[in-house]
């Protein structure tokens, strides 16, 4: 395969940092099926008195799950305002060998065989290697700079995608 280096400089905002986090990705129609199924089984299980507890702790749960996105993203915040590197424009990188993050006050590098995840939410490619802070591409740049395709076939022969069981090379 040919050699590569795309760079993209990225200052998040809070928001975009917690729309990148948040546990529950807006738009997830399977996921939404699977929370009316509980609530709808949460309410058969109410018209008998013997299951009735059951029915209202499925019922529990269901609302809990709602409302968890409202209550994250401050969690998100603070754990943004606890970074001090993302305050600074910072450069992500990724070549044919390595990842880097580099801005003022930070500068590490990994090589592809220490991404853990990857995932594509929010208009990015977020790579998470250990080691060094996660990488935010810009989608829209590696598709104008033709990357796009390359940079995820490394990163699904190097790590899982977020929330799935196993890399796509095993």
């Amino acid at each position: 395969m040919d050699e590569f280096r795309f760079e993209n400089t990225v200052k998040l905002t809070e928001s975009q940092y917690a729309a990148v986090w948040a546990v529950l990705p807006s738009g997830r129609g399977s996921k939404t099926i699977r929370l009316v199924l509980l609530a709808l089984v949460g309410i058969v299980l109410l018209l008998t008195p013997y299951t009735l507890l059951l029915g209202v702790v499925l019922l529990g749960l269901v609302i809990v799950i709602l409302f968890i996105p409202r209550i994250l993203p401050s969690a998100w915040r603070r754990a943004f305002r606890g970074h001090k590197y993302l305050r600074d424009a910072n450069t992500y990188g990724v070549s044919d060998q390595k990842l880097w993050v580099r801005g003022p006050r930070i500068d590490a590098v990994v090589p592809w065989s220490m991404l853990l995840t990857w995932r594509e939410i929010e208009d990015w490619l977020v790579l998470s290697p250990s080691g060094i802070p996660p990488l935010y591409l810009s989608l829209a740049r590696l598709n104008e700079e033709g990357l796009y395709g390359r940079v995820r076939a490394l990163a699904a022969a190097h790590a899982r995608e977020y929330n799935t069981s196993a890399p796509a090379s095993e």
